[in-house]
């Protein structure tokens, strides 16, 4: 490698010091330039330099290279000097007015320096004032190359990334290779901190951090989490202090801007942590693609595990980048201080590779199928993952360990029980790992124990003179590397006596796992245990385990399922039917297993619609084996009918919903709280905990598990189920502090599911305005509504009767609230977007027919054609004016004392003695299009109404 040290200082207002030199600053050149020659190139730098055209990136590193050569040709003539194949390294420092400058993209005219064979790699050297010259750190460890990655994906942060396909990227190029990947899945940057001081100084070679930055009051901070998922505005000086005496030889923070300084006050993360003790740090100048980050990634790191140094692998990766016309590939920055590290690892190595992962031991000991996700196509379970290390990772002697003996997951078949346990296994290095599949004994455990243990303590376990749980301890407390023990599919060690009771132990695996725990918790919990199973069972030990219920499926988590999907090629290929994508979805109903399934068997045939018609009405059920257990020998799901029923009534529900949402509908069925927790122990009712730490629960909506569970056949049974259901949720969710649109169209869609009743539709809008100003419900009960456009228009040759009862009685708040109501259906009618549509669209003849009614009821007092008649005397135009609209909320009382009226503070008196034509008014107090609500935001809809008739008249 020779390096080429640049040096630009600024020297007054516009001149530039530009110095250079190879391996002798006694030997350095200097000449002058002019910052008035790159002008435009600075100014625009925040702006072109971003742009996504290939040739504006040209054109700017031409520029900014031209500018360096000068018309002496200095670079030039520096690098067209023989070099054979060395790379060439630009260690460029800068003062602060030029950091900002886009030094990756220079350009000689010819090619991006980083294109050519053999690159040339600019880098930005952080050098300190007495330094002169960039050192080489050159002392690459002889093994694989250690690579700490922490992606974090804090609650509430989004877009959510797709960390796991970084990692499966990163797995997969370098496959076969000497790379060791660690993943601390905590997020945290404490927990970072601990992993870092639990090995050896220098084990790690590269600590790589994924996920979100900001810059916040001018300075940077990377976005991480807390110990209980938070999220944590993390800066340099913060990463510094918990790694402090632990940084590797490079840091990559794959974050957004990370490596953005803006020449003037912000100076980037990777800046500040070569500052606080950082020998080299890569990061990113701007906004960065996903997939780009992951390339980047991928490539850099199987270079660097096969021995290449930091600049070639860096080259390398500028190549792929370019190769693939990422966009990003220019923003891309590395930053040294007083030293560049050369490879991390020596070439050649004949060391036996360290196991990539655990996942090979989960194999179908017949048909050797893998039946867990590998590494590489793992996604989702973040929060899982990190509720279950933070007991499994924890030792005895720390305040913050859990005493458990193990984790206990539960959940259906085929959401990703036994995937969970793999990802468990990799994540906890320091653990000797043994797996039982299925039925477990005492011979199977002890034989399968023995094999790891030396000839002494074989002789203990062997030992039939003593029981089998002093045994274990005598064993237990003698090793000095823990056993993590998985017992996986563990249901086939229960029993159900009869369908109405719960799952129990079978009587010899009782006294066996009595005994493991024991043991375990003998030896301070040395040792630890990881239960997986369908159905969980009565037993107090349970009470030893973190029990991690009801592992739930992707339907509760979009953006999981958005990336599992994106994994699975003809659900993501765009090629396939959207109406079979909806219909293969709503089968799988968010199950890893059945979205696999559908994906490989059913979306892949030539006749989707049959194969996907055969399971939809039930004449082909073959697709159960994938998720229950069905045959007399396996452990079969056993239900009664009570709690059938239950899991039936439950079924009205269509997102998660809390436990009294399910009492609601299940009080006809006798003892049903003990149904429900059945329900749940035997994987039919899923347990979710949101972001909100919320306790939620859903029925699983896969079709035919049980033929016995559905929800009612009779319209009259369905329709009244809804409505208790629609009840309950209003209770629970209908107030003005539910802002989740999710929320709010659960309950329209229920109480417009009460068939029976005829005034759903109408007290539903009610609801809606009494909770304004609530954009998302607002929202939610336009869309739900739209789905009933054919009954709205069936009835509507009744739709003014109402408003003419009520204005007969002169009760004008409900006559307001029915004319809103009645314009809000012909927006529907008739496919109009949104209420400002609705205004320059509706027909005439509806505003006149509504108008009549007001006006022959209120005495020619209330009516639309009067307000409009007023808007237009005081200069009103169809164009928005503030003055105008100011007077006409004077003149028809909906603004008083220069305040306008709110929907809460409008007055309905018994008589028509207000203001001429103050009503109505709540067609134009409707919230769900504006930035706010009230009936200020109003103005449009007159001014759009008032033109309209103003030319029907002419």
């Amino acid at each position: 490698m020779k390096i080429l040290h640049i040096d630009l200082q600024e020297r007054g207002s516009n001149s530039v010091e530009f110095r250079f030199f190879w391996d002798n600053p006694n030997q350095t050149r200097t000449y002058t330039r002019f910052l008035s020659e790159i002008d435009n190139l600075s100014k625009k730098a925040d702006t072109d330099y971003y742009t996504r055209l290939p040739e504006d990136h040209a054109r700017t590193g031409q520029g900014l290279y031209r500018w360096l050569d000068g018309t002496e040709r200095i670079l030039q003539n520096k690098l067209d000097s023989p070099r054979g194949e060395e790379i060439i390294v630009l260690a460029i420092s800068t003062s602060k007015g030029l950091a900002h400058l886009p030094w990756e993209l220079l350009h000689d005219d010819q090619n991006f320096l980083v294109s050519k064979y053999p690159a040339i790699v600019p880098l930005r050297w952080m050098k300190k004032v007495n330094e002169r010259l960039l050192t080489v750190d050159n002392n690459p460890q002889d093994r694989a190359l250690n690579v700490v990655f922490m992606a974090s994906s804090a609650k509430g942060v989004t877009p959510i990334l797709d960390f796991e396909a970084e990692e499966g990227k990163i797995l997969k190029a370098t496959r076969g290779k000497p790379l060791s990947l660690t993943v601390e899945e905590s997020g945290c940057i404490k927990e970072l901190g601990e992993l870092m001081t639990s090995q050896d100084r220098e084990y790690f070679d590269v600590i790589h951090l994924s996920g979100h930055a900001t810059i916040k009051d001018q300075k940077p901070y990377f976005i991480t989490e807390t110990e209980y998922g938070d999220r944590q505005d993390t800066s340099a000086e913060d990463i510094a202090r918990e790694l402090q005496f632990n940084l590797p030889k490079l840091l990559f923070l794959s974050g957004c801007r990370t490596g953005y300084s803006d020449g003037d006050e912000i100076l980037s993360m990777a800046e500040k942590l070569l500052e606080n003790g950082a020998k080299a740090v890569l990061g990113w100048g701007q906004p960065v693609r996903d997939n780009e980050a992951a390339d980047t990634a991928a490539i850099l790191y199987e270079k660097l595990s096969q021995g290449f140094t930091l600049s070639e692998s860096l080259a390398f990766a500028y190549q792929k980048l370019l190769g693939n016309q990422a966009r990003d590939w220019h923003c891309l920055r590395l930053y040294v201080g007083g030293s560049i590290p050369e490879a991390l690892v020596r070439r050649g190595q004949r060391r036996p590779l360290p196991p990539v992962s655990f996942v090979d031991k989960f194999v179908d000991p017949e048909t050797k199928y893998l039946r867990v996700a590998t590494r590489e196509t793992f996604i989702g379970r973040r929060r899982d993952l990190q509720d279950c290390l933070q007991v499994l990772k924890k030792p005895f002697d720390n305040s913050k360990a859990i005493h458990k003996a193990g984790v206990f997951l539960q959940g259906f078949g085929g959401n990703g029980k036994s995937t969970l346990a793999a990802r468990l296994c990799d994540r906890l290095p320091d653990y000797t790992k043994l797996v039982w599949w299925q039925q477990i004994d005492q011979t199977s455990l002890v034989n399968t124990l023995a094999k790891k243990l030396d000839r002494s303590q074989r002789q203990i376990l062997l030992n039939s003179n003593e029981e089998l749980d002093y045994r274990l301890r005598d064993v237990f407390s003698q090793l000095n590397q823990p056993f993590l023990l998985i017992l996986d599919d563990f249901e086939w060690n229960l029993e159900c006596p009869s369908a109405s009771d719960d799952y129990i132990l079978k009587a010899e695996v009782a006294q066996l796992l009595k005994a493991l725990v024991w043991a375990i918790q003998e030896t301070n919990y040395y040792h630890r245990l990881i239960i997986t199973s369908r159905y969980t069972f009565k037993s107090p030990l349970l009470e030893e385990f973190y029990h991690l219920e009801s592992l739930p499926s992707f339907k509760y988590k979009e953006s999981d399922l958005e990336k599992k999907l994106r994994r699975l090629e003809h659900f993501s290929s765009g090629k396939i039917d959207k109406n079979y994508i909806e219909r293969a979805l709503t089968l799988a109903d968010g199950n890893p297993r059945l979205l696999e399934w559908l994906n490989n068997e059913v979306l892949s045939s030539e006749d989707i619609d049959a194969k996907l018609q055969s399971f939809e009405n039930e004449s082909d059920v073959t697709w159960r084996d994938k998720i229950v257990w069905r045959l007399e020998e396996e452990p079969q799901l056993l239900t009664d009918e009570a709690l059938e029923k239950v899991v039936s009534n439950c079924l009205i529900y269509e997102i998660s919903v809390p436990l009294a949402a399910l009492e609601a509908v299940c009080q006809s069925v006798p003892n049903y709280h003990k149904k429900l927790e059945q329900g749940r122990d035997k994987g039919l009712i899923e347990k979710i905990q949101n972001d909100d730490r919320e306790t939620l629960y859903r029925a699983s909506h896969i079709k035919h598990i049980n033929p016995h569970i559905e929800l009612p056949k009779d319209a009259s049974k369905l329709s009244a189920l809804a409505g208790t259901a629609a009840k309950a949720l209003t209770e629970l969710w209908g107030n003005k502090e539910n802002k989740n649109e999710e929320r709010w169209a659960e309950i329209f869609r229920l109480a417009f599911a009460e068939k029976e009743n005829p005034e759903r539709f109408r007290q539903q809008f009610d609801k809606m305005i009494s909770v304004q100003y609530n954009r998302e419900a607002d929202s939610a009960y336009e869309k739900e509504l739209r789905k009933h456009k054919k009954y709205l228009i069936e009835n509507q040759e009744q739709i003014y009767q109402k408003l003419e009862k009520y204005l007969e009685q002169q009760d004008w708040k409900k006559a307001d609230y029915e004319t809103a109501f009645i314009v809000y259906q012909w927006m529907v009618m008739k496919n109009l977007q949104d209420f400002y549509t609705l205004f320059r669209q509706i027909s005439l003849e509806v505003i006149d027919e509504i108008d009549r009614l007001w006006m022959d009821y209120s005495k020619e007092t209330f009516g639309i054609r009067g307000q409009a008649t007023i808007y237009r005397d005081l200069g009103g135009k169809e164009e928005y004016n503030r003055k105008v609209w100011d007077r006409f909320g004077d003149l028809v009382g909906w603004r008083r004392g220069g305040i306008w009226l709110e929907l809460e503070n409008i007055e309905y008196p018994a008589t028509a003695d207000l203001s001429d034509f103050t009503f109505p008014i709540l067609i134009y107090h409707h919230f769900y299009q504006g930035g706010g609500g009230g009936i200020v935001y109003g103005a449009k809809r007159i001014s759009t109404l008032a033109s309209r008739l103003e030319s029907q008249d002419i």
